[in-house]
């Protein structure tokens, strides 16, 4: 599923407190790292239920204990079957019946994993309806036709009718991770949502995590799973810190206090020979930033206009925005497949063609054609009503406030004005969450990409992600297309028609840069492209 947040440059912080010994290669005690790891800006975890996350933050936390059907490597956009809880998935008449066969797992209590706990979840899934989190993505639920269990190890689905297998099975079936129907069987609905921020609640788990204690403003305290069947925990806690700003990561590696920090903007250069640390960077991940439109506002109606949506992002100059503020490290994105990895690119995107691109002729002839003219102030008017809108830009971090001026002069090069506000993250979800057409207008978020980057999400009608009501009789079919038909060419048209409509104007997304204390090894493969963190990766050496 998308995970939202909005992504500068990486603030990844592991803060030394009270550590237990170390043996060489082996216990790195505790290890401490804000919330939404490769994330520039901080904020609480306030779920664990996998159904109900809404945030990237929330969803990190959520798969260090529960564990997807298939676990699919971000960096290269297939099914690790290693790290999986599915031995396989066969479709004996090729996209309309899948039948799933589990692994010999078991619960952190020694509870055997089934079927049942598969069941169970997709009765909770379709208990939930439109307040499941993944709803719409995979066709999930409305595509399903019939669940059935054919033994403790084998499940069913058979769906409406056939689509992309590829499609289904990574975005789809794999919204189907069992969760535990022996602790959680006994609660009702509303028990359960009211319990999702408890960690008493999530004891029994299958991942290599779980929760100790949250303090809502301070921390999260994750402890390993003494029973977990997958790789080896190196750690005796994991602590989330919530911080306000990324300085505080830079202060940590100044002080000493932290064994690895984001690198900051301003000390970039400065950080590519600090002595007695090391420099890792990690190339971008499956993501893109995006500005979030609110097609819905009337007093910004001149937003559902895709030449004027197309003008802006022709406005923006990303390659300027990579060299400058992300150093080079990263990569211009103007549609909802981003370069890396390329695996789902359209042959035209793989080789640098898109329908937009930093263009500033094509966009005032876009908002020529569109009817707008310069004002007396240079902002372009229509029927005396100027392009102007308010923005709400994420607070307390460097690296976004740097992005937002960016873009703000350069659409104000093309006669548009960008106001800004600034805004704390959990207040910015409430606001897009808000039924009242008129709550915001513009907002900076990012989206972590399903495995399969198809639309059905984000920009289909009436999407659950799609805060910003954008509405397309085309692009639903296209999307459509690239979920039902066989192949990749309907995901590619897609694409296509989805960079030049800008139903958000996409935009680049930074790679990751880490000064590491040398003890800890693995913070190179500790996270992959869809920000699957990978905990066993990371190992210690005695100080």
């Amino acid at each position: 599923m998308e995970s939202r947040a909005w992504l500068g440059m990486v603030v990844l912080a592991c803060i030394g407190l009270a550590r237990p010994a170390m043996a060489a290669g082996g216990a790195c005690g505790t290890i401490v790292v804000p919330t939404g790891i490769g994330v520039s800006s901080s904020a609480d975890v306030t779920s664990f239920n996998p159904l109900l996350v809404n945030s990237l933050y929330n969803q990190q936390a959520a798969e260090l204990m529960y564990l997807n059907l298939f676990w699919l490597n971000g960096n290269t956009e297939q099914i690790d079957w290693s790290r999986s809880l599915a031995s396989s998935v066969t479709s004996p008449d090729n996209g309309t019946t899948y039948i799933v066969t589990l692994k010999d797992r078991h619960w952190s209590d020694g509870v055997p994993i089934t079927t049942a706990d598969v069941a169970y979840t997709w009765k909770l899934i379709n208990e939930l309806g439109t307040s499941y989190v993944g709803y719409g993505a995979g066709g999930m639920p409305m595509i399903v036709k019939q669940f059935k269990v054919l033994s403790p190890t084998k499940f069913e689905v058979v769906l409406k009718h056939k689509v992309n297998q590829t499609w289904y099975i990574y975005n789809g079936l794999n919204a189907l991770l069992p969760l535990p129907v022996h602790a959680w069987g006994k609660y009702t609905q509303d028990e359960i949502w009211q319990a999702q921020s408890s960690p008493k609640f999530f004891q029994v788990v299958d991942g290599p995590m779980r929760p100790a204690r949250l303090d809502v403003g301070l921390d999260l305290v994750m402890v390993p799973n003494p029973n977990f069947e997958g790789g080896k925990v190196h750690m005796s806690r994991l602590i989330y810190k919530f911080l306000e700003s990324d300085g505080a990561g830079l202060q940590g590696v100044e002080s000493g206090d932290l064994d690895m920090a984001n690198v900051p903007d301003a000390a970039w250069r400065a950080a590519q020979h600090v002595p007695g640390l090391k420099l890792v960077n990690l190339p971008p991940s499956s993501t893109f930033n995006e500005i979030e439109l609110n097609l819905r506002d009337p007093d910004v109606a001149f937003l559902r206009d895709w030449r004027v949506r197309q003008a802006m992002a022709d406005a923006i100059n990303q390659p300027e925005m990579v060299r400058l503020i992300f150093h080079g490290q990263g990569e211009a994105v103007y549609g909802p497949v981003p370069p890396s990895p390329p695996t789902f690119l359209t042959p035209a995107m793989k080789a640098g063609v898109y329908p937009v691109g930093y263009n500033p002729a094509k966009a005032r002839a876009l908002l020529a054609a569109a009817g707008y003219s310069p004002g007396p102030d240079g902002i372009m008017r229509k029927d005396g009503k100027p392009l102007s809108f308010v923005f709400l830009m994420l607070s307390g971090d460097a690296v976004i406030e740097q992005m937002t001026e960016f873009i703000q002069q350069d659409l104000m090069k093309i006669g548009v004005q960008m106001k800004v506000r600034e805004i704390e993250f959990n207040q910015m979800l409430a606001l897009l969450n808000n039924p009242s057409p008129s709550s915001w207008q513009a907002a900076g978020l990012a989206e972590t990409l399903t495995s399969y980057p198809t639309g059905e999400d984000l920009f289909a009608t009436n999407a659950f992600g799609n805060s910003g009501g954008y509405s397309d009789p085309a692009m639903d079919q296209f999307i459509a297309d690239s979920t039902n038909k066989p192949g990749l060419q309907g995901l590619y048209d897609y694409e296509t028609y989805a960079s030049a409509q800008q139903p958000v104007l996409f935009f680049a997304t930074a790679g990751v840069s880490m000064l590491v204390n040398p003890r800890i090894h693995g913070a190179s493969h500790m996270l992959d492209a869809f920000y699957n963190f990978y905990p066993d990766k990371l190992s210690c050496t005695a100080k």
